[in-house]
């Protein structure tokens, strides 16, 4: 089935094949008919005017229909330069190799190759214009008759100056393409380069607010101390690095003694404020690798890694001063609480964070039951 002639299906072929086919056409057809103004009426048989139509008038044509068909058109165009330096060379052959004529085929075939090839262009016409000659003398005959009259002359330099001006204005566009596609191309260089940029400034506020929420997960919301999911899986990790550097730790569990009374008496704000304080205290006494912790309502836990049981007792008893002597203002009233505290350390209350949590809990309950307001272990 032939191929249909439609717009599609010109368009799937390459550019430079087009252009080539156009240029060619018009190059042999300008080259047959100086032909036929330099040989005048010389007798000539008609098998030289048919060989010279199947050169300069079919070739172009048949070449472009072979080389659509390609698998690779633009390759094969390529090569079909060659072809033109040959042919172009039968034909100054064939009628005594006229100068003006000889010179018009040579540069322009020459200036073709070389704008599509360069250096190798310029040595395949040197080696293909005199090799198509050569079989023009094998076909023809050799004889030699450099003189143009003065028509022929004027039709080969036109002739030249044309060609030459169209390739230049191939040439031109091509450059010009290539200019508006390497603007374009920059134009899209820098819309994906902002297009990055917004995406990493995106990303690292996606991790920031990721960061934020863990953060969140991990703080009480009154307080901002951290809370009891994440003393669980701190307290794991700090005690086995105790264990293995042969550190001590201490567990300070702390209760508001009374708080239920506060609430009752002057609301849950005031119990709030009073909460307020002695995290605030709690964050202030705590060094940099201490853990504070709202235990649960109004208990409270300070994980202190590498304390010895004796400097946490110091602690603590800091702690209960420090909460007992602070007057916490709300509204008219100067609210004031104590603290009932327990201790217990690794290794000698245990070795494991159950453990430690739950000799804390009975020491604090021992302090409770004591009368409140004390530190026990």
């Amino acid at each position: 089935m032939s191929e249909p002639h439609t717009d599609d299906a010109r368009s799937k072929v390459p550019w430079l094949v087009r252009m080539h086919y156009r240029m060619r056409t018009v190059a042999f057809a300008m080259m047959f008919g100086v032909i036929a103004l330099h040989v005048g009426s010389d007798t000539k048989s008609p098998a030289f005017w048919s060989q010279m139509a199947l050169l300069f008038l079919v070739y172009p044509h048949a070449q472009y229909l072979r080389t659509r068909r390609l698998g690779d058109p633009t390759g094969g165009e390529l090569r079909n330069l060659r072809t033109d330096s040959v042919f172009l060379g039968m034909g100054v052959a064939s009628i005594g190799f006229p100068l003006w004529i000889t010179f018009s085929g040579l540069l322009g075939t020459l200036s073709n190759n070389t704008a599509n090839k360069g250096w190798t262009g310029v040595a395949e016409t040197l080696v293909a214009f005199p090799g198509g000659a050569l079989i023009g003398c094998l076909l023809w005959g050799f004889h030699f008759t450099p003189d143009t009259d003065w028509p022929t002359t004027l039709f080969c330099i036109a002739g030249l100056t044309l060609y030459l001006t169209a390739l230049g204005q191939v040439a031109f566009t091509r450059i010009q393409r290539l200019r508006l596609t390497r603007e374009a191309l920059q134009v899209r260089e820098r819309e994906l380069m902002n297009v990055n940029d917004a995406l990493h400034r995106n990303l690292q506020e996606i991790d920031a607010l990721q960061e934020q929420l863990r953060e969140q997960a991990n703080r009480d919301p009154l307080t901002g101390l951290y809370n009891r999911r994440y003393l669980d899986s701190t307290l794991e990790r700090e005690l086995s690095r105790c264990k293995r550097d042969g550190h001590s730790l201490a567990l300070i569990l702390i209760d508001i003694d009374h708080f239920k009374q506060v609430n009752d008496t002057y609301g849950h704000q005031a119990g709030d404020e009073i909460l307020l304080r002695l995290s605030t205290l709690l964050g202030s006494m705590a060094r940099a690798g201490d853990v504070a912790c709202r235990y649960g309502g109004e208990e409270f836990l300070l994980l202190m890694p590498t304390m010895p049981l004796a400097s946490a007792q110091e602690r603590a008893e800091a702690l209960r001063l420090s909460f007992g002597n602070l007057e916490v203002p709300f509204g008219d009233f100067r609210l004031c609480a104590t603290l009932s505290i327990g201790i217990a350390a690794y290794p000698g209350h245990g070795t494991s964070a159950d453990e430690l949590i739950r000799h804390a809990d009975t020491a604090l309950y021992r302090a409770k039951r004591l009368g409140r307001n004390r530190v026990e272990l």
